[in-house]
């Protein structure tokens, strides 16, 4: 037992150290050597703790894959979270240079501000009790990135290790009355550059962004964790992934809740 516990860490610490290495030089990898890649998702999520420290002070967190077009797309099999860190939160309109990323992935999202912490415990949190802990609801991107080069291929768990492949968020103004709007069928168009790119409604987001938001604090209790006051939490892209070049501008109207704005400058 001791052994396999021995590798375990030498397998979470590999992949903690290309993970590292890969984002300090700028540098996308392949993939995790396959002495480093994890065997279960309570080991990916170790190697994204680890890595998540390296990344910065975390402020909140992100959904990923809670779209099932975009798990189809990507062939991933159930939706993960990650982090979102301090000095990597912008307000909109934004403007941020393009060096910051290996790929610029728009993900348009509904998120959330929390009022009041949902801590970890064992009974399930109602989707009555999530929404009450909300203090406002926010139009924002999340500019996904990842370590890996080709981000459409990335396996589960090492997408997981590397942080869920989040990077960047920026956030509208934040609406405190969301609660008398219907997210689920409210629907949201992104433009790039001036023209249309994508649309799509709150219903992709797991049936409903507060659906989202209430699985994640589950998960989180699940694991032990818990949601703070003053989390932002992104629940994942409403519509298709759009890859941006530098120099693009991009530009997302949530109808009532609002309008968030980011450029890519080169």
């Amino acid at each position: 037992m001791i052994g396999a516990m021995d590798e375990t860490r030498a397998r979470i610490e590999r992949a903690v150290e290309a993970l590292c290495e890969a984002e300090a030089k700028r540098a996308p990898i392949a993939g995790l050597p396959e002495a480093a890649r994890p065997r279960d998702v309570a080991e990916a999520y170790a190697v994204q703790d680890r890595f998540a420290a390296y990344l910065g002070k975390p402020v909140g967190y992100k959904i990923a894959y809670i779209n099932p077009a975009v798990q189809k797309q990507l062939g991933i099999p159930s939706p993960m979270f990650g982090r979102l860190f301090e000095g990597r939160v912008f307000a909109s309109p934004a403007r941020l240079e393009a060096t910051r990323f290996n790929h610029i992935l728009v993900e348009t999202e509904f998120a959330f501000r929390m009022a009041r912490a949902l801590p970890a415990r064992a009974l399930p949190y109602s989707l009555a009790e999530v929404v009450g802990a909300v203090g406002a609801a926010i139009p924002s991107f999340e500019l996904a990135d990842t370590r890996y080069l080709d981000w459409r291929v990335v396996a589960p768990l090492d997408a997981v290790a590397d942080n869920a492949l989040g990077s960047h968020w920026v956030g509208g103004a934040e609406c405190a009355d969301f609660r008398g709007l219907d997210l689920a069928a409210l629907e949201v168009v992104t433009s790039v550059n001036g023209r249309e790119a994508s649309r799509g409604r709150g219903a992709n987001v797991g049936g409903s962004p507060l659906q989202a938001l209430a699985w994640l604090a589950n998960e989180l209790a699940r694991m032990g964790r818990g949601l703070a006051a003053g989390d932002r939490i992104t629940t994942g892209c409403c519509m298709d992934v759009l890859e941006l070049a530098p120099g693009d501008a991009t530009e997302a109207d949530f109808g009532p809740l609002g309008r968030v704005r980011v450029e890519l400058t080169r």
